[in-house]
C-alpha cells in the first residue's frame, strides 16, 4: 500500500518554501526559521505542543488551541521534523538550481523577479493563505527571537539551540 503525505513530497515542499517566503516581509528569512515554518505550515497542531509559546505568539494562543486535531495519530515532533529534513534539502537544492532563491549568510531569499506569475496568483488565491494560521505562522513566527532557551528552536523542541 502506497501512503502519500505532503511532508515529505519534494514538489509540495517547494510549493510550500516559495509560497512562504512570497509571504514574508522582504521576502528572506533565516534558513533555520525556514524549516520551522515549513514543517508547521504541515502540521499546525503541533504549535499547541510547544513547552510554552514565545512571547509574539502569547497574543494568539486562543486561535493556536482552536487549530483541529488531524485524524492522523501524529509522533513525536522532533521525529518528524528530522524526517523532514531530506525532503527540504532537496527542494532548497532544486529552488536554488532554478534560480527561484538564494542563500547568503544562512539568510534564504526569494527571487521574486524570476517567479512566474502563474504561481503568484496561485498563492494570491491559496485558501490556506488567507486562514489565521499561516497569518501566524509568516507574520509572528519571524518575530520571535529563535535562539537561546526562550527562543523558537527551544519552545518547539525541533532543534538544538544549545550551541547558537
Amino acid at each position: 500500500m502506497i501512503i502519500y503525505h505532503p511532508a515529505y513530497d519534494v514538489n509540495h515542499c517547494s510549493y510550500r518554501i516559495l509560497n512562504i517566503l512570497y509571504a514574508l516581509k522582504n521576502h528572506k528569512t533565516n534558513c533555520d526559521l525556514l524549516k520551522i515554518i515549513n514543517f508547521y505550515y504541515v502540521y499546525p497542531h503541533l504549535i499547541k505542543r510547544m513547552k510554552s509559546l514565545p512571547r509574539p505568539l502569547n497574543y494568539k494562543s486562543k486561535v493556536i488551541n482552536s487549530i483541529n486535531e488531524p485524524f492522523e495519530l501524529t509522533p513525536i515532533p522532533s521525529t518528524l521534523f528530522f524526517e523532514m529534513i531530506s525532503t527540504h534539502e532537496a527542494s532548497i537544492q532544486s529552488l536554488l538550481q532554478k534560480s527561484l532563491i538564494y542563500i547568503d549568510a544562512n539568510e534564504i531569499f526569494l527571487e521574486i523577479t524570476n517567479l512566474p506569475k502563474g504561481l503568484i496568483e496561485i498563492f494570491q488565491n491559496d485558501e490556506f493563505n488567507k486562514s489565521s494560521i499561516f497569518k501566524i505562522l509568516v507574520e509572528s513566527f519571524p518575530k520571535t527571537k529563535l535562539d537561546g532557551e526562550n527562543g523558537l528552536k527551544s519552545k518547539s523542541g525541533l532543534m538544538e539551540y544549545k550551541y547558537d
